[in-house]
């Protein structure tokens, strides 16, 4: 999504990574290998193709990313959680992106029945897993769960995810 909105649409784009989880640093570890960018740096964001993606997010990061530089800002917050629940609320466009493999279904699933009477809005989308899953899904919480298109590189955007996005958003 990011980088449909820097590419295709030139929007000036921020990605935090709110979670904890650590896939921005992994990820820039593997640019610096590809690319030579020093990740030695004490800083917590860097710029990869028109987007800065921001390790450790929490409301300074975002609250300095609403200053007025960017256009759109991407919020990763992981798991729903008590601790970023009213941050998530906020958001003006909410997508959840959920798994449908057997292993965490759950979670998922767990997510859908507790938040029953917001999900007007909500945009639920789904990347692997089965398609009878996914169609007892929308039919049980009465939701569309839209199939993520499959992509071989996180930073291009083909047709098919230009398409996909422009769709959703």
């Amino acid at each position: 999504m990011a980088n449909y909105l820097a590419s295709s649409l030139q929007r000036r784009t921020a990605f935090i990574e709110w979670n904890g989880h650590g896939s921005l640093g992994r990820i820039e570890e593997i640019l610096s290998r590809t690319y030579g960018r020093n990740v030695e740096s004490p800083d917590t964001r860097y710029t990869f193709f028109g987007v800065t993606y921001y390790k450790n997010g929490n409301s300074h990061v975002l609250a300095a990313c609403m200053d007025g530089t960017y256009d759109e800002i991407i919020i990763d917050f992981g798991e729903m959680r008590p601790s970023v629940r009213a941050e998530w609320l906020r958001c003006t466009v909410k997508m959840v992106a959920g798994s449908l493999n057997e292993w965490k279904l759950g979670a998922f699933l767990e997510l859908l029945a507790e938040e029953e009477n917001r999900r007007r809005g909500w945009i639920y989308t789904a990347a692997f897993g089965s398609e009878d899953t996914r169609r007892e899904i929308e039919k049980r919480f009465r939701i569309s769960l839209l199939r993520v298109p499959l992509s071989v590189d996180a930073f291009s955007v083909d047709r098919r995810a230009m398409e996909w996005f422009e769709r959703i958003l």
